[in-house]
């Protein structure tokens, strides 16, 4: 029998519903808040399901909701499609399937100037929008050093900058208590219309691109608008909170006011208003992860067409996993035509073997903490 259904009386099927998705991933602690059992509810129009402030989806209007099991079949936690999924996009442990690794940067000194790492990222979407392959991308803007909205940025202007790392940060926009790295990106979908023609981009984690991934092998709206999926690496996510933060501040000593942007590679880096960069390890701040990171078990983005972070790459370079065809042959022309550059002693093959060790290793140990955490529960 399909894992997606529970037979309550001879003869008659019943597919899962949202009360079963509270029962098996929100009070099991495993929702990551990703957005796509909200986003594609067939019952959004009448609003029977709604992101909460602070924790798991909630209904809305429990008597509106259809019990189609949508919300069940696209959420990441519930595994199911997996196999499907990784035939499609041909998964082989620990990283998934890819074609190429390579460090590089937006050849744009606008972007470079503005981005994190290289600004690869940035420097792809503007080639696609330059050449009317996409209509906009779902991107995130920064508000504050650790917090970012989703945003549908549909102008060059809008993709510089949402790109940008210069910000202006008040207490009246972003409590302090509230910073949370997380950006609920799937969300986003439900604002942009769903015609045919429509063609976008998605910048997201491992478990917003997995659930974008479902509503496609599904056939369900609007999964049909995303036509390309940017995936950035992922460790964790991290919510700081009062208590907590006070602690860090004393150990490390520093304050987080003086924080003005995060960046994540082997560590974790608190760049500071002083130009200096504390440095802290991960193991360091466990308390601070969002609980359902520690089940998720994908850090590369298995199921994108192209996957993105510093890990591996020097300081203002990227390094890109293409996965798919569509992915390749995008990155080749960009670098073509000028939107990216390479630098040759970034890209040797023993270069390119410690960065794919290094996501290796990331990936492995994900992994063993999701199979842990899973064991802790009883749910393995």
């Amino acid at each position: 029998m399909n894992e997606n259904l529970e037979r309550i009386l001879p003869g008659e099927i019943k597919p899962k519903s949202f009360e079963d998705l509270i029962r098996d991933v929100h009070e099991k602690g495993l929702c990551g808040q990703c957005g796509g059992c909200v986003s594609f509810c067939s019952a959004s129009e009448i609003k029977a399901i709604q992101m909460s402030e602070d924790g798991p989806p909630r209904y809305l209007n429990k008597d509106n909701c259809l019990h189609c099991g949508i919300c069940y079949l696209v959420c990441p936690q519930t595994h199911i499609l997996n196999d499907e999924l990784n035939e499609r996009y041909k998964y082989k442990p620990p990283i998934g399937n890819w074609k190429k690794i390579i460090s590089s940067q937006a050849a744009m000194e606008e972007i470079r100037v503005r981005a994190t790492d290289g600004g690869v990222v940035t420097a792809l979407l503007l080639y696609l929008l330059d050449h009317n392959l996409i209509n906009g991308a779902i991107v995130s803007k920064r508000v504050g050093p650790f917090n970012r909205i989703p945003y549908f940025a549909t102008t060059r202007e809008e993709f510089l900058e949402a790109a940008g790392s210069h910000f202006d940060i008040s207490n009246h926009v972003v409590k302090l208590e509230d910073y949370n790295t997380f950006i609920p990106t799937i969300t986003k979908l439900k604002t942009i219309p769903h015609s045919d023609m429509m063609r976008i981009a998605v910048v997201g984690t491992p478990c917003q691109i997995h659930s974008i991934r479902k509503m496609q092998e599904l056939s369900i709206l609007p999964a049909h608008v995303v036509k390309y999926a940017f995936g950035l690496f992922c460790n964790a996510n991290f919510s700081f909170h009062t208590s907590g933060r006070e602690r860090m501040e004393e150990k490390y000593e520093f304050s987080f006011d003086d924080v003005e942007n995060m960046n994540i590679k082997e560590d974790i880096m608190l760049e500071l208003k002083d130009n200096q960069t504390l440095h802290v390890d991960f193991n360091a701040i466990n308390d601070f992860i969002r609980p359902a990171c520690f089940a998720c078990s994908d850090f590369s983005n298995i199921y994108a067409d192209f996957s993105f972070g510093g890990l591996g790459s020097k300081d203002g370079y990227t390094t890109v996993l293409i996965r798919t065809e569509m992915g390749d042959e995008v990155y080749n022309n960009a670098l073509r035509e000028g939107y990216l550059q390479e630098k040759y002693d970034l890209n040797t093959s023993i270069k390119k073997s410690e960065m794919l060790a290094k996501i290796i290793g990331f990936s492995t140990r994900k992994m063993e903490r999701a199979r842990a955490t899973l064991e802790e529960k009883n749910l393995i």
